[in-house]
């Protein structure tokens, strides 16, 4: 039996609390009828979505449906967080995801129906915002409405758009998309100028593996020839990237190599309001001691980027785990106020 799909389920989850508001006492069979699913796949949306809602946790940041009626076989919200209305999207939001969507068509050229379902989203979106061709398509102007056309003096003009989708000038983040998709699809050597998260400018040549994202970046896996070693590298830190004309090689790393090269890893302890975090970052575990702190075990690049999530957690971190971590953490803080002081302490 083919493995159900995490998108397909994705877009019931968003879509059910909608469907439950316009049909209030609906039964689990109708809904299930509706989305073309089980009535027990239903029953196991609304445990899920009973445990989603906003930052914090607690019980008026959930959505809540009546347990009575759930009980009974019958599906009514009581707290929906405004997931029963549909989304209205400001100019400026409109664009961003315009964007957004023309990155995430380039980092999936490889499948043509997502491509096609991408395009024609774009297309709806051009239409909303007043920047579609006129030769393009127009089966699918209906669903342009639910585009808000705000008219916010500080909301992007249609005429900034084509010129923000189109361009592509050599070190942007189009141009380096590109050029990692070609090294991979080509299996060729890429010579990259890279910044790293503490600011060390490098150049290396690389030999790619994968593009993977964390929901929040984009980031190369590849060989580094200078490290001898696997190593991640996020797009938007990539000044430019150049396809060079000879193969990649394919390498294996020693199992030895592996366990010394290990990323290290950071136990937090965070407050109920810090859930956001382990929302935004891969975690290895994350457990909620019965008072509501999170007790969180990540795995870093490195200890400056560890030591940066720390200071990221800010008011939300209660403590860390290993000591010397969260010293370093705090000594990087200390670092930043005084110079901070210092810049402010000079006449204007």
């Amino acid at each position: 039996m083919a493995r159900p799909s995490s998108t397909d389920r994705l877009v019931r989850l968003l879509a059910l609390p909608a469907w439950v508001a316009e049909h209030d006492g609906a039964t689990f069979a109708q809904a299930a009828a509706h989305f073309g699913v089980t009535p027990q796949t239903i029953r196991a949306d609304v445990d899920t979505l009973w445990v989603s809602g906003l930052p914090g946790g607690m019980p008026d940041d959930l959505v809540d449906f009546s347990a009575t009626d759930f009980e009974a076989g019958r599906l009514s919200l009581t707290q929906p967080l405004g997931l029963d209305r549909p989304v209205r999207l400001s100019r400026r939001e409109a664009v961003s995801l315009e964007l957004s969507l023309g990155v995430l068509a380039e980092v999936l050229a490889d499948d043509p129906e997502a491509v096609r379902t991408l395009t024609s989203t774009r297309r709806v979106l051009r239409r909303a915002l007043g920047a579609a061709d006129p030769a393009e398509d127009a089966g699918d102007s209906e669903s342009s409405d639910s585009v808000s056309r705000a008219s916010d003096p500080g909301d992007i003009r249609n005429t900034d758009l084509p010129a923000a989708v189109d361009a592509a000038e050599p070190g942007t983040p189009s141009a380096t998309l590109r050029a990692v998709h070609r090294a991979l699809a080509e299996q060729r050597r890429l010579h990259l100028v890279y910044v790293s998260a503490t600011d060390e400018r490098s150049e290396r040549d690389v030999d790619p593996v994968r593009l993977v994202s964390d929901g929040t970046h984009l980031t190369l896996r590849a060989w580094c020839l200078s490290a001898r070693a696997e190593r991640s590298f996020r797009l938007d830190r990539i000044l430019t990237a150049t396809v060079l004309p000879i193969p990649a090689s394919t390498h294996r790393t020693p199992r030895g190599a592996r366990a010394a090269t290990a990323a290290p890893e950071a136990v937090l302890t965070l407050r109920p309001t810090g859930r956001w975090l382990t929302e935004q970052i891969p975690c290895e575990q994350v457990r909620t001691a019965p008072e509501g702190s999170l007790h969180v075990r990540v795995r870093g690049r490195d200890r400056a980027w560890l030591a940066g999530l720390l200071l990221s957690a800010g008011r939300h971190l209660l403590a860390a785990e290993p000591a010397d971590l969260m010293a370093q953490a705090g000594a990087a803080a200390r670092r930043a106020l005084a110079l901070d002081a210092e810049v402010h302490a000079q006449p204007s």
